[in-house]
């Protein structure tokens, strides 16, 4: 059963509650004593060898990867060159000036000539060397060489090397041309055969039985004339080139220059002087064809005339007079027709 307080238990509690008002009224209380701060306890840390190199931290890896860079339209930087400072500014490299395309270099000049007059084309750089035919007039060459001496051209005649006195013909493009390697062998002179009037026998073809017989031939008629004709040519076909040749001798059996040979096809057609056009002494020749072969059934006729006053070089084709065109000799004559060269056909001065 509980008890009520005293009125003296009552009072006790009010007098200390008087003393305890009066004390905090007194001054400042007392600063609080601050609480002791601990102390941490020491960590171990291991001493890593001189030697061997610090342990990598797993997480550094992790930490050190950069942000991705943002995109802002701008080009990377390239990366450094070695052996230049990082942080020297970037110049982009100049621009390679162009290339200036060198100008076309013009083809030189294609060395050729062309015939001023009916030509004969030889087999080397003289008079001494044997036809290989003959050129008309306007014809043509590619020049392929030239001989030391400058005086003859060496020139592609039907695919095969031909040579034409530089007199005769004009020359363009060829101020570079190289003297000719393939320069053959001056032929040794043959010994002129003995004077006669009586005809000699013609020789045998070379293949009696593939031979093409000649056209029967009226027996020449020596007299009346200041020259004979002899019959020492030599027919033989020749399908790319129809030509002929022979020479003029005296009574002596000496080659005779200025004598005028007149060939005839279809009518006068030229006359040409021999020993005249860089032929040779005593020598003449005609490739009235231009360079082909002659149309079939030609009926050719070659015969000695007086020469024509002012006779040009190489001879004439046009304007002759009926004087210049009487006989002097008998006339040699042909029908072509298959294409053939003849050659050595001679007259001789009575």
């Amino acid at each position: 059963m509980k008890t009520k307080p005293t009125t003296r238990t009552l009072m006790f509690l009010s007098a200390l509650l008087v003393l305890a008002l009066l004390a905090g009224c007194a001054g400042p209380a007392p600063e609080a004593t601050p609480l002791p701060t601990r102390t941490p306890l020491p960590t171990f840390t291991p001493t890593v060898p001189a030697s061997q190199p610090p342990a990598a931290d797993p997480n550094a890896g992790a930490q050190a990867q950069p942000e991705p860079a943002q995109n802002t339209g701008e080009q990377p930087a390239p990366p450094p060159v070695e052996g230049q400072p990082t942080d020297a500014p970037t110049t982009p490299p100049e621009a390679e000036a162009p290339t200036a395309t060198p100008a076309p270099t013009a083809p030189p000049a294609i060395a050729e000539l062309t015939t001023n007059d009916v030509v004969n084309v030889r087999g080397g750089p003289g008079t001494n060397y044997g036809l290989v035919g003959s050129a008309e007039i306007g014809i043509k060459f590619k020049v392929t060489g030239k001989s030391p001496d400058g005086a003859w051209w060496q020139i592609d005649y039907n695919g095969q090397p031909g040579w034409i006195f530089g007199q005769l013909v004009t020359a363009t493009g060829a101020e570079s041309v190289a003297i000719a390697a393939n320069i053959p062998a001056a032929p040794t002179a043959a010994p002129a055969p003995p004077a006669t009037n009586t005809p000699a026998p013609a020789p045998p073809p070379a293949d009696a039985a593939t031979a093409t017989p000649a056209p029967a031939q009226p027996a020449p008629d020596n007299n009346n004339y200041p020259f004979t004709l002899g019959t020492t040519e030599k027919c033989a076909p020749n399908p790319g080139l129809t030509y002929f040749n022979g020479v003029v001798r005296d009574n002596n059996n000496n080659l005779m220059n200025a004598v005028c040979i007149h060939l005839g096809f279809f009518g006068p057609r030229t006359t040409k002087c021999s020993g005249c056009d860089g032929v040779g002494d005593g020598n003449w020749g005609f490739s009235p064809f231009g360079g082909k072969p002659a149309p079939r059934g030609t009926a050719v006729e070659i015969y000695v005339v007086a020469c024509p006053p002012n006779l040009p070089l190489g001879g004439q084709n046009d304007g002759f007079t009926d004087a210049q065109l009487v006989p002097q000799s008998p006339k040699w004559t042909r029908t072509i027709n298959d294409s053939e060269q003849c050659t050595g056909i001679t007259f001789y001065k009575k």
